[in-house]
């Protein structure tokens, strides 16, 4: 039976076979580790093959895998998105915002940059081609930014947003774009970092090509030299503490998104009434640290255990939105799919490349590099780029790129910019929503260049 207890718990049984054979696939495959290819993409392309989009095909139902474990997995997503928001500021020390500010000012513009471009680049998309040629919804606008800067787990939290617009056929499109956008920012992010270690005009701390023997694996976390030791807290392990501070977190923005709905019920809208819930985790993980300190028990909110879970869900999302992607629509939509994945590949080199170093007053590459990762669908991904450019750490790249997600994380690449979009795009439409993201996106360039 479908959402039982049984049926969760083999699940995530066999969700642990195939997370297994995807970690022996990735060390057995030079090619994948030459690509820095994650364990969960290969888990998820598995899923996918084993399941009814490739053996079902053959075996019918789903596959080699019970039908009631297949059905869990497609609603996992949904519900580990909000386990890895919340999981991406609880237990950030949080320092004087001007301090913040003065860090990761330049990184805060050139997310904006990538961010808001991409929902610009989208909309001239479908508005001058891809709605009058191929007659698909202007609220495809949105999918760039939802995809690549947002990822699996943001599509599979907006899924409601989605059907309640009347476009939920838009979500495998989307899942398709950030498997996309997943594959290429590693693929593309080490050819651009080659490239600038052998490029005379760009000068990078690092000094020799990047080698698929090293140790940057997307889904590997080592520990900072400065995060404290996994000891025990109020007679339980800190992974213990770090779930239960995690539920807490959630509690919290489901608060919060409940007072957001009685508000707007008593004004009588009912905007917030089928909004997702993961948004709210970012206010709401500030708040439990805010709350932390001012009771005096920051120290118990240890970050390399909240990682650590939030890396399961992340990883979870991964395997499981992949593997239980409809191919279908992907068929019937490949033109559109492939002309928004070129444009978007496109405008993250772009401004990696042009915009980065007009905005970044020192080491431009290596701040950009970070951006040009993260633009591709992971936090993680711009870790590991700035792994590839910088592994010694001679640059302050990763104090910038860490404290700019206090700023942006809650608006965009999944914040609540991205959970607006589609609603914003059937308020006013896509020719006014094309202009004023457009017309952001320039004001940005010109802000980040006007302080450097």
């Amino acid at each position: 039976m479908p959402g039982s207890v049984e049926s969760i718990g083999l699940s995530i049984v066999v969700l642990s076979l195939v997370f297994a054979c995807a970690a022996l696939i990735r060390r057995w495959s030079r090619p994948l580790r030459t690509l820095f290819m994650p364990t969960a993409v290969i888990g998820g392309f598995l899923v996918l093959g084993l399941g009814p989009e490739g053996m079902g095909r053959l075996l019918g139902g789903s596959g080699v895998f019970p039908d009631d474990v297949f059905a869990v997995w497609k609603q996992m997503p949904g519900v580990l998105v909000t386990v890895m928001s919340a999981s991406l500021l609880l237990g950030e020390r949080l320092p004087p915002v001007r301090t913040v500010w003065s860090i990761s000012g330049s990184h805060v513009i050139m997310i904006g940059v990538m961010s808001m471009g991409q929902f610009a680049l989208g909309g001239i998309c479908v508005w001058l081609l891809l709605e009058p040629v191929f007659g698909i919804d202007s609220k495809a606008a949105a999918l760039i930014e939802m995809s690549f800067a947002g990822g699996h787990g943001t599509l599979a939290g907006l899924t409601g947003v989605l059907q309640q617009h009347g476009v939920g056929d838009l979500l495998h499109i989307g899942l398709g774009l950030a498997t996309i956008g997943m594959i290429t920012g590693i693929v593309v992010g080490t050819m651009l970092v080659n490239y600038a270690i052998k490029s005379p005009s760009i000068p990078v701390a690092r000094q020799n090509p990047t080698s698929p023997d090293e140790d940057l694996d997307i889904d590997h976390h080592l520990p900072r030299p400065d995060d404290p030791p996994l000891d025990e807290w109020k007679g339980m392990t800190q992974v213990t503490a770090a779930a239960v501070f995690l539920g807490v977190t959630i509690a919290v923005s489901i608060a919060l998104l409940e007072l957001f709905r009685a508000a707007f019920n008593l004004a009588g809208s009912d905007f917030f009434d089928k909004f997702p819930l993961f948004p709210f985790t970012f206010p709401a993980a500030v708040l439990v640290q805010l709350w932390a300190r001012r009771y005096d028990f920051e120290w118990a909110v240890n970050r390399r255990a909240v990682e650590g879970l939030g890396g399961i869900a992340i990883d979870g999302v991964i395997v499981c939105a992949i593997g239980t992607l409809s191919l279908a629509p992907l068929g019937a939509n490949i033109g559109p799919l492939i002309i928004l994945a070129i444009a978007a590949v496109g405008w993250s080199v772009f401004v990696t490349l042009v915009i980065g170093r007009r905005i970044f007053p020192q080491h431009w590459f290596e701040h950009s590099i970070a951006e040009f990762g993260e633009s591709q669908g992971m936090l993680a991904t711009g870790f590991v780029m700035v792994d590839m450019v910088d592994p010694s750490r001679q640059t302050d790249v990763v104090r910038g790129y860490s404290y700019r997600q206090i700023i942006t994380r809650p608006i965009l690449g999944g914040g609540f910019m991205t959970a607006l979009s589609v609603p914003l795009i059937a308020a006013v439409g896509l020719p006014a929503f094309t202009i004023a993201t457009a017309s952001i996106t320039v004001a940005l360039i010109g802000w980040g260049m006007k302080r450097v």
